[in-house]
């Protein structure tokens, strides 16, 4: 193990030396893209997006069809045939498909609501990749009840897609006896793609749950998701495409909000407040937004986690503003040393901090080249009587394609202080790093390496960070390797770096140390054959370690297990994981913030068994149950989560979640528990107007929380939302605090 730290660089050079060779070897090998290829041609009349494929244009289309299967089995062609079509005019590009389907019984709808989860909904879905790179692209979906879904494929879709990104665009569905037909119509100024261009790279792919067969016109490996950029086909213009024509949005908002805080002596508070966010297409593959006095408070709450750790959890962003290209600024590093987090932008210790505007500018310069620059600025504030310095947020990304889906990357984050306007030379934090982001050209080895340099006031001393992540897939093999370090003074401001910093319980301080982290894995499948065939997909053994050292190289925490997984036919699940923990804890640790008491300093070692189980989620009536039991600390834990789902499809989603620790402990420690249930009520009463209502009780932070948000868009992204939210206390069911709040977004095209 410490001669693997050792050579750390010689193996970086050596993964790196492999890639080249791999994506020279698989780019002439790669024949997909000439043995898919659909021609386009220009509609010569309007088309009516209705789901009724009526017009000469579709008749007269070429015709992606032959669709293979991708789930359950990859070595033949679907049993749900799939018919789809393209055209275009001036303004927009058309898709549409005949979803054939001879199966009785009712299609499987979450909701409908936008942007469902694709893997648990009947769906058909276009893949784009309109740059011809293998990175990025888009996925846009609709399902039988012509509920809408788009996303952003980044990394090449290996990790699936985002559908926090949002932009404009229109689909109508038919069902019909024996199939369902569905049409959608997008703007070329709602993507980006290069002008002038004569080919897309492109993919069709659907979800039959009632036949719970996933497909796609070109073959995709069961092993990699659907939207995999990897695999897809070719889509010839019958000439280059013009550069799109002005696309100038503004979304203004107004929000009005009336609370009261028990602590304040339940004085009614009135808060009125609005701004404005511009989007602008710089470019067909450029675009520029604006944000001035934006309201960054959600009308959707975070999901509560547990936390039996000793650091701070990671939450995702889910601010429109930071969305579109955010993987060019958030996704730098890795999952505990991201040198850019959003949700850090506007806060102090957890307190709001008003932001006055910002401004970012993200895309692609060349087909080579993206680029992404963002700027915001927080006005002076104070809390609790402490003045509070404004802070100007800069963020420069830049990525610049290597071989045929790899790129190399750059980061520049910084933060610095202005009391009124004039610049505080000596507070400022400045993160800088390189990345080289590798995807195969066949999609078997993915994964990053980078270097990371903090300059900060405190000290230029173990100010850096570097990692490299690599995952080498095949059908019946997955193997990952993975290090990480990073430096006591390695300080991100802006970023996500919470393992450097170690709170003592004896000493009451936060202590800051260098780490290392290896974590190796590999998996094994095996694919049952004869009369076990037909119940179960697949059977796997996983081996994986996390294994943190200090500076000195010397064991702080070793983490082992193995673990068995059953995946059946029908999409359920079954597993069992076994692992053992060494560790050697450098500082007192409390686990229960009302317990004075805390564990001293030394090695401690435990066992744990865990089994899990998700049911059929394809059923109206589905569940997630996960057990652990086993040794922590000089004690015991049992943990126990379950999530409880029942579809009144699609118009109600009715859930309950339940996560529950208990923790005994020899004396002089208390034995304690934590519960966190969280029931949620999802009504879709239309396509366009929502009711949910989630609940949350919290023992650990001793909270109750009552969220209730009523939803109507009257406008396609244009939104009125009334929202109320209640806490309380857990232990007298005292009110801590209570809100109503009435805001309106308009999405105004220009």
């Amino acid at each position: 193990m410490f001669v693997l730290m050792r050579f750390r660089k010689y193996i970086f050079f050596c993964l790196v030396a492999i890639n080249w060779q791999l994506t020279a070897n698989n780019a002439s090998a790669q024949t997909t893209h000439d043995k898919y290829q659909l021609n386009i041609r220009q509609a010569t009349a309007a088309i009516k997006i209705d789901g009724v494929l009526d017009e000469t244009d579709w008749l007269q289309a070429d015709v992606a069809n032959n669709f293979f299967s991708i789930l359950p089995y990859d070595t033949s062609f679907a049993k749900s045939k799939t018919e789809c079509r393209v055209t275009y005019d001036k303004n927009n590009f058309y898709v549409s498909a005949v979803c054939f389907d001879e199966l009785p019984g009712n299609y499987v709808i979450q909701s409908l609501k936008r942007d469902y989860t694709y893997a648990v909904t009947d769906a058909f879905a276009i893949v784009l990749d309109p740059f011809l790179d293998g990175t990025n692209g888009f996925n846009f979906g609709v399902n039988p009840y012509n509920v809408p879904c788009e996303g952003s494929i980044d990394y090449g879709g290996s990790f699936g897609v985002s559908t926090d990104w949002n932009v404009k665009w229109i689909s109508e569905t038919k069902i019909e006896d024996g199939k369902w037909v569905c049409e959608m119509a997008i703007p070329f100024n709602s993507i980006r793609f290069k002008p002038h261009a004569d080919k897309w790279y492109i993919n069709f792919i659907r979800n039959d749950l009632k036949r719970n067969e996933q497909s796609g016109w070109v073959p995709v490996p069961r092993s990699f998701n659907a939207s995999s950029l990897a695999f897809t086909g070719t889509l010839i213009w019958d000439k280059p495409l013009e550069k799109t024509g002005a696309n100038f949005s503004l979304i203004p908002y107004a929000i009005g909000s009336v609370n009261t805080i028990a602590t304040e002596g339940n004085e009614i508070h009135a808060t009125p407040n609005f701004g404005l966010d511009g989007k602008v297409a710089v470019s067909s593959s450029l675009n520029l937004d604006v944000t001035v006095n934006p309201d960054f408070s959600q009308v959707e709450v975070d999901a509560q986690q547990t936390n039996l750790t000793r650091y701070n959890l990671f939450y995702p962003e889910k601010r429109s503003f930071f969305i579109e290209n955010s993987d060019l600024f958030g996704q730098f590093g890795f999952r505990q040393i991201r040198p850019f987090f959003s949700r850090n932008v506007g806060l102090n210790n957890g307190n709001v901090i008003p932001i006055q505007g910002g401004l970012r500018l993200s895309g692609k310069l060349t087909p080579n080249n993206r680029i992404g620059v963002l700027s915001i600025q927080t006005a002076d504030d104070s809390i609790g009587g402490a003045a509070i310095s404004g802070q100007n947020y800069s963020v420069l990304a830049y990525q610049r394609k290597l071989f045929s889906r790899s790129n190399l990357a750059f980061i520049g984050v910084n933060r610095q202080a202005f009391n009124h306007f004039e610049i505080q030379k000596k507070d400022f934090n400045r993160v800088g790093g390189i990345q080289y982001n590798l995807a195969s050209a066949n999609n078997k080895l993915v994964g990053f390496a980078f270097f990371m340099y903090s300059n900060n006031m405190v000290s230029s001393y173990r100010a850096y960070s570097h990692a490299a992540f690599w995952i080498y897939n095949t059908q019946k093999w997955t193997v990952v390797y993975n290090h990480e370090y990073v430096g006591k003074n390695f300080i991100a401001d802006v970023g996500f770096v919470p393992r450097v910093n170690n709170y003592d319980a004896a000493t009451k301080t936060v202590i800051r140390n260098s780490y290392w982290r290896l974590e190796p894995a590999i998996t094994r499948r095996f694919f049952p054959a004869g009369s076990l065939k037909s119940k179960v997909n697949s059977f796997s053994v996983q081996l994986y370690s996390s294994d943190y050292l200090n500076e000195e190289y010397k064991p702080t925490e070793l983490f082992n297990s193995v673990v068995f997984q059953t995946n059946f036919q029908n999409s359920a699940r079954f597993g069992i994981d076994l692992a053992t923990t060494h560790l050697n804890l450098q500082y007192g640790t409390s686990l229960n913030s009302k317990d004075t008491l805390y564990f001293l300093p030394g090695k401690y070692n435990y066992q744990d068994v865990a089994l899990r189980f998700n049911s059929n989620l394809r059923k109206v009536f589905n569940y997630t149950l996960n057990a652990q039991y086993g040794s922590f600390y000089t004690g015991e834990k049992f943990t126990f989560n379950t999530t409880i789902t029942y579809r009144l499809q699609p118009y109600a989603n009715l859930s309950l979640a339940v996560n529950y620790n208990q923790v005994d402990l020899p004396a002089p420690f208390q034995d304690f528990y934590l519960l966190l249930v969280g029931p949620k009520l999802e009504f879709t009463f239309t396509h366009n107007f929502f009711f949910s209502t989630f609940l949350q009780y919290n023992t650990q932070v001793e909270n109750f929380n009552i969220n209730g948000r009523l939803q109507w868009q009257f406008k396609p992204l244009s939104y009125l939302y009334l929202v109320y939210s209640d806490n309380y206390d857990t232990v007298n069911f005292g009110n801590k605090n209570r809100a109503v709040v009435l805001k309106f977004v308009y999405w105004l095209s220009i």
